[in-house]
């Protein structure tokens, strides 16, 4: 799997598109336009705008000119958090890059709320997660229980214990030597032919060589 976010990742490219609701802290001049709803061609504080996620992110954490607001998603996620209840949530349906897109958002929340949320669905769900990988059912399979980080682990999941099965049930590949040994059992065993050839040669064909 080993996802890392990065400027070509297309998962990175996708859950940095996402809009995020932002409230206007401070007066910007001919900054209307971010806001269909505005009157000027300034934007007034207390207003909501849209930004999406690869904007927001090269802001710094404290700016003064927007307030980023949690969203719903993580909101209706939170009570579940806190009755243990996390397994039954679709995270696909929700969001298809749920901890990805919360780890952008984690710094520009000032009440450190999704940080915590994100980390203990993950640790309530990962139990679950080892328990569906050894059944590759539909239901275990379905897009929108799993968000895409959890379907990488689960596909890797099911890979490896089919891997293990075959292995202890004896039909998987069997050991094969390296290369390197493979090599020198040939080059060993040219040379004994050549011993062969040699002691097999009369004495005076022995002699005249």
């Amino acid at each position: 799997m080993n996802y890392f976010p990065n400027y070509y990742s297309i998962e990175d490219i996708y859950v940095t598109q996402e809009k995020v609701d932002c409230k206007v802290n401070t007066k910007l001049q001919r900054m209307g336009f971010l806001d269909a709803g505005a009157e000027g061609d300034d934007l007034e504080p207390g207003r909501t705008v849209n930004l999406p996620m690869w904007y927001i992110k090269e802001l710094k954490v404290n700016n003064a000119y927007f307030t980023v607001s949690v969203p719903d998603i993580y909101k209706n996620v939170h009570k579940a958090v806190c009755e243990a209840e996390t397994t039954h949530i679709e995270l696909g349906r929700l969001h298809p890059y749920f901890y990805e897109f919360g780890r952008y958002l984690t710094p520009y929340d000032r009440n450190h709320v999704i940080g915590r949320i994100i980390f203990e669905t993950m640790r309530q769900r990962v139990r679950h997660l080892l328990d569906i990988s050894k059944n590759d059912g539909h239901m275990a399979k379905s897009e929108l229980r799993l968000d895409n980080i959890e379907a990488k682990l689960h596909e890797a999941g099911v890979r490896t214990n089919t891997q293990y099965i075959n292995w202890l049930q004896l039909t998987g590949n069997k050991i094969i030597i390296s290369e390197l040994v493979e090599e020198h059992q040939k080059k060993r065993k040219r040379e004994l032919c050549d011993d062969d050839e040699s002691d097999s040669l009369p004495s005076s064909k022995r002699a005249t060589l």
